[in-house]
């Protein structure tokens, strides 16, 4: 085509001109004799594919019954080590399939279908696009103590192909140090070896920790040195998490200690356990009204906040929603602490909370059945009283953390409807050009953003497109040859992630191999295989002991010396051995082998001689 001024026609293969009228030159074209004796002829052509069959060979179906499989490993997380099973087997479950009977898809062809070739295409993809377009970065760390930390890197972007927001993964590197010059220099060795710039960068990620957000010496603080327009918002569902456990310790309810308890109790339960005070103290816990009725109370309280949570864990476009519904939740935590019309008529920060501004306690909002609960149960005048004040305690510290966390004030977030098509004839010119300085790295013509902010305004509502995804919206305004500038800044901030949940997902969905295998065993040994090599045979990577399903020792060299340490921690540490056992039992070694991701492991229990 030949610029922004002209239009293609695949009927007429040819350019014309649409500066004059826009959409009238289409019409014009569309009447016009040329456009009409191409659509007459195109009606009596036959079509090419008759004549162009694609040859498929077994071969080929073959290959992509093998990747199909490979993939479904990946996707579900299914360790490459079932190919080898799945490979023997296959012909025998579909004995009359011809593809089976050539399938040879063990697990080193299925990792390296995977790692060598659709990985490096996928991520080849990603360097492509985010070369060429603006894109977000987010990240986290795992937690992890027994293993490797690892530093997960997500990028935020548009897809042009399914005019769509999607999350891409990056990169996940080891940073067992996890220090603010540490996880910069992993982010910007994943953009540099692609051959990513800063300046595509737009926005920033991550959990609220210091080494994250800190002002001095943190990753935004390095990440703004390499590009110092980059937008951060913070992860939205962070903060609402922090403002609850604010609330919780702040009406001095052992929540989080009889949670634990119940957990140990079910999770952890031996005999020692179940005889000591814990259990006691637990149990009466359990039993108090008062306890009983923090629960319920908890149960309706937490209820805005978990739902808020819950919206803003989504994959899909939230941010333009983001500032009315921080504005909406507070207000509704307001509303259970003080009357209505304190609430409306100002400033939202302005609004009193504290004592002489609140209702009284029985118009306190508690939930319907902890009201029906306390008046059931013959609560003593002094535990009410101490009831109310928790819950008032609650409320001011979780509004409290909101006000000084949430990004009320956040320039960019005030103009974020700009996105949504329903607020479209609301938009102010001070509204675009804002949010354009905010972007410089965009390279935007101010008077072209100006031009077009009008004409989408004026345009009647029927020519623009009926899409309900917003992201899609701005995928097909960008279609019409009027608009190039202003669909290109609303896709940039189409890509601002609204939270970090993503990162965190990537964490839930890569299981530990080494917490499965070490899980029920009072006492053992962990030996840890790679699976990925491309020899028959594993290679032994890490020797460990586990004691109480916790590795307590690692980088043993070899299985004696394992041995050797094990049994002398039991004598040092004085640990009783299982009961099921005897002094003329015998250790023996039952090895169970599991993989996921590229490791294997082992790992040898103390088990009854005679039961084995």
């Amino acid at each position: 085509m030949k610029g922004h001024s002209y239009s293609f026609c695949k009927i007429c293969s040819c350019d014309f001109s649409v500066s004059h009228g826009g959409r009238n030159d289409v019409r014009q074209h569309e009447q016009s004799a040329k456009h009409k004796r191409g659509l007459k002829a195109q009606k009596y052509a036959q079509e090419m594919s008759p004549f162009v069959a694609r040859n498929t060979t077994e071969a080929d179906k073959v290959i992509n019954a093998e990747v199909k499989m490979a993939m479904l490993c990946a996707k579900n997380n299914v360790a490459f080590t079932f190919c080898d099973d799945f490979n023997k087997c296959v012909a025998e479950i579909f004995p009359d399939s011809a593809i089976t009977r050539k399938y040879s898809a063990g697990k080193t062809k299925a990792t390296q279908l995977i790692k060598g070739a659709i990985a490096a295409e996928l991520d080849d993809e990603l360097a492509k696009t985010c070369r060429s377009q603006p894109f977000s970065l987010m990240c986290d760390e795992s937690n992890n103590r027994k293993t490797d930390k690892q530093f997960v890197i997500l990028a935020r972007l548009y897809d042009e192909a399914t005019l769509q927001v999607t999350t891409r993964f990056m990169e996940m590197p080891v940073c067992n140090v996890g220090n603010a010059e540490n996880l910069y220099e992993k982010l910007s060795e994943a953009l540099r070896k692609r051959g990513i710039p800063w300046e595509n960068l737009i926005a920033f990620n991550s959990d609220n920790a210091s080494v994250m957000k800190g002002r001095y010496n943190s990753v935004i603080s390095r990440l703004k040195t390499s590009q110092p327009h980059v937008q951060d918002l913070g992860c939205i569902c962070h903060l609402v998490q922090l403002a609850t456990g604010c609330g919780i310790k702040a009406a001095q309810v052992p929540v989080e200690d009889i949670l634990v308890g119940i957990y140990t109790h079910f999770d952890k339960s031996h005999e020692e356990v179940e005889r000591s005070a814990e259990v006691r103290d637990l149990a009466s816990h359990l039993r108090d009204p008062v306890v009983k009725t923090y629960f319920m109370f908890l149960s309706s309280a937490l209820k805005p906040l978990s739902d808020f949570n819950i919206a803003f864990q989504s994959e899909g476009v939230q941010i333009h929603r983001l500032e009315e519904e921080m504005c909406r939740l507070i207000k509704r935590i307001l509303g259970c602490l003080i009357p209505a019309r304190a609430i409306v008529g100002g400033p939202l920060r302005e609004v009193e909370y504290g004592e002489g501004h609140q209702l009284a306690d029985e118009e306190l909002f508690i939930g319907a059945d902890t009201k029906a609960f306390m008046k059931s149960t013959a609560l003593p005048v002094s535990a009410e009283k101490k009831i109310f004040q928790s819950v008032r305690r609650f409320y001011e510290a979780v509004l409290q953390k909101m006000f000084s966390s949430f990004p009320l004030d956040h320039p960019l977030l005030k103009d974020m409807k700009v996105l949504d098509p329903a607020a479209r004839l609301n938009i102010t010119p001070g509204t675009v050009e804002r949010l354009g300085a905010l972007f410089p790295q965009l390279h935007l013509s101010e008077d072209r953003l100006r031009e077009e902010l009008i004409d989408y305004q004026v345009i009647d509502s029927k020519q623009l497109p009926q899409e309900d995804k917003i992201d899609r919206y701005w995928g097909l305004v960008e279609k019409d040859v009027r608009f190039s500038e202003l669909p290109r800044l609303m896709k940039a901030l189409l890509c601002i992630p609204h939270s970090n949940a993503s990162s965190e997902r990537v964490f839930s969905m890569v299981t530990d191999p080494e917490d499965e295998r070490t899980k029920g065993v009072k006492m053992g040994i962990l030996t840890v295989l790679n699976d990925d090599a491309p020899t028959s045979l594993p290679t032994v990577v890490n020797i460990a002991i586990v004691l109480e399903e916790a590795i307590v020792l690692t980088d043993l060299p070899d299985l004696p010396t394992a041995f050797a340490y094990l049994f002398g921690l039991l004598y040092a540490l004085n640990m009783e051995f299982p009961k099921e056992h005897n002094k003329e039992d015998t250790v023996l070694c039952a090895s169970v082998k599991c993989t996921a991701g590229p490791r294997a492991l082992l790992v040898s229990e103390c088990r009854d001689a005679q039961t084995a």
